[in-house]
Formats: structure tokens, C-alpha cells, sequence
């Protein structure tokens, strides 16, 4: 299992041969490579990403329920939601 940091596309970026996309994670936007996806997302499509590489394509509840396990492990421990 790896850390996957849910983002959103926003769009392909010419050249690179279709494989970097700009993706907006937490309002931040930032060249993702794509490359290891079996389809190669649409703008809007959620993506999961580890290391600069988008490991997986989930839909939007799943980017929620991602960033709301990485939002737990951020917390201290004891702390309740």
C-alpha cells in the first residue's frame, strides 16, 4: 500500500507524449506524470498520486475518503475527529 494524494486533472500538457498532466491538489496545481494509468484521464477526472506519478483514477467519493484518512493521519495522537 503507498500514500496517495488525491487530485483533480485540470489538463494534459502538450508534447511529453500524453504522459503529464496538470493536476490541482488542495489548490495547488502541479505537473503530475500519468504515464502508469491504464487510460489516460480527462480533465476533471480524480487521480490518486505518490511520488509525482498518478498510481490510480478513483472517482470523486474515493479522492474524499483519501484525503480524509491522510486528514486523520495528520492529527495527533488521542486527538478525535
Amino acid at each position: 500500500m503507498c500514500l496517495g494524494i488525491p487530485g483533480q486533472v485540470v489538463e494534459l500538457l502538450p508534447g511529453f507524449e500524453g504522459q503529464l498532466a496538470l493536476v490541482e491538489v488542495t489548490g495547488a496545481r502541479r505537473r503530475v506524470n500519468v504515464g502508469m494509468l491504464e487510460e489516460v484521464p480527462r480533465p476533471g477526472d480524480w487521480v490518486l498520486i505518490h511520488v509525482g506519478f498518478a498510481v490510480e483514477r478513483v472517482d470523486a467519493a474515493g479522492a474524499a475518503r483519501a484525503f480524509e484518512g491522510l486528514q486523520l493521519m495528520g492529527r495527533p495522537a488521542g486527538e478525535q475527529p
